[in-house]
């Protein structure tokens, strides 16, 4: 049988993607051992990813940005290119600076691209031959709703697989634990997190925030507000599983322009039949059917009711974690994605190699590429860098919680990567 080389490109691997991909290769061993895959890193890979490549025989090649030599070797050498994609400054200064030799190219998206500065721009969205999505809601993007080609466009749901979460047994615990799961950051949390919960009318309620780095920012607030007895921050954790046992309701009311897709620890929750309690924000409505395998809240008065509700009704809590267990083993599957990239495979197989060239060979500076990556939202900055104006629209972007991360996309994080005197002057705005 011939064997299918892929090459993944993703700008590091660990965290979320990390767990999708590594999770997915993993059981590829065994269901598709036809398909070679391999990984580029441009950035790093955390240790655990390493060891998980190393012992399941999987390529990886660390730390490339510089070496782009033989990243375009392997490029040549693969069947199909996968790249991981988002806004990262690495991604973007890969594919504006190196044309790419005659190749197959697959993007998966793992932003849904509806918001800035995640949002999707059309000659990026054009750059592959294969455009995935990772959540049907990308399909709202006016940059593909304006596109020609809708054949290049399809959706696989991003998944790490929920087969172990399936068994998790509740373990005894005081107090009603509301639990969340993933990035401490407010470009991705509800910027008001901390005043929702403390509206919560239950006397017993412990607020587990597992993940992030201990956010001095949130930390604070929680500090200030005389709520510190009221949370447990965990940081980063190897296992969520000790804590989704020990979650009574899984909280999490989310920023409503964030950048989120098939959102895995909505799925996870799921799994283990904790209970998820969403805003009605387009990913995560497109996950969760109301009443049926969790709640979905219009507005952060009702999600505090809500919690409140399943905190005092147990027959209504114990039906809907029964039916949260059987949508996730339905739809979160392994098995299921494999299939579905297998089919991508085929498809992409049939066209012919081409080279890929962004744009014509020129130097990009650093404040050119963020400005690329955001493209029509660029106006604002570049108005302010030629003559000293803040509009409107700038002053909407230096208050917005998603635009003053330290990565996701932000000035900030291009800044951190690629510093250039430009993205210094806008940085500092931010201070």
């Amino acid at each position: 049988m011939y064997n299918i080389k892929i090459l993944h490109i993703t700008p590091h691997l660990g965290g979320g993607v990390g767990s999708v991909l590594l999770n997915y290769l993993k059981f590829e061993l065994v269901e598709s051992p036809q398909n070679i895959h391999s990984i580029i890193t441009l950035d790093y890979a955390n240790e655990k990813a390493i060891k998980l490549c190393n012992a399941n025989h999987i390529k990886i090649y660390d730390k490339m940005r510089n070496k782009t030599n033989n990243v375009l070797e392997l490029v040549k050498e693969a069947d199909i290119i996968l790249i991981h994609f988002w806004n990262h400054p690495l991604i973007y200064e890969f594919i504006l600076t190196n044309p790419l030799p005659e190749s197959r190219i697959i993007f998966w998206a793992h932003t849904s691209g509806l918001y800035p500065p995640q949002s999707f721009q059309e000659k990026i969205v054009n750059y592959p031959d294969e455009f995935v999505f990772t959540t049907q809601i990308s399909y709202d993007s006016h940059v593909i709703q304006n596109n020609i080609n809708k054949n290049k466009f399809s959706t696989i749901l991003s998944t790490g697989g929920v087969e172990k979460f399936l068994s998790l047994q509740q373990q005894p615990h005081e107090n009603f634990n509301i639990g969340y799961i993933g990035t401490v950051d407010y470009a991705k949390m509800h910027p008001d997190f901390i005043n929702i919960c403390n509206k919560i009318d239950i006397p017993n309620a412990k607020f587990i925030v597992v993940g992030g780095d201990k956010e001095k920012e949130i930390l604070l607030e929680v500090e200030n507000l005389g709520l510190s007895n009221k949370f447990q921050f965990t940081g980063k954790v190897l296992d969520v599983k000790p804590y989704l046992a020990k979650f009574d309701v899984f909280g999490y009311p989310l920023n409503p322009n964030h950048y989120g897709t098939a959102e895995q620890v909505l799925q996870e929750a799921m799994a283990a039949g904790i209970i998820p309690i969403v805003l009605n924000n387009k990913a995560e409505c497109s996950l969760i059917k109301h009443f049926k395998n969790g709640l979905i809240a219009n507005n952060t008065e009702e999600y505090c009711s809500y919690i409140k509700l399943l905190s005092q009704d147990q027959k209504l809590k114990n039906r809907l974690s029964k039916q949260c267990k059987e949508y996730a083993n339905k739809n979160f599957s392994l098995k299921k994605l494999c299939k579905q990239w297998n089919n991508t495979y085929k498809k992409v197989l049939t066209y012919p190699k081409k080279t890929h060239t962004y744009s014509e060979k020129r130097i990009w500076q650093p404040h050119e590429i963020f400005f690329e990556a955001i493209c029509e939202y660029k106006e604002p900055f570049m108005l302010y860098l030629e003559k000293g104006i803040i509009n409107d629209k700038l002053e909407s972007f230096l208050t917005q919680k998603e635009w003053q991360s330290k990565t996701k996309g932000t000035p900030k994080q291009y800044y951190n990567f690629m510093p250039d005197k430009h993205l210094e002057r806008i940085c500092n705005l931010y201070v």
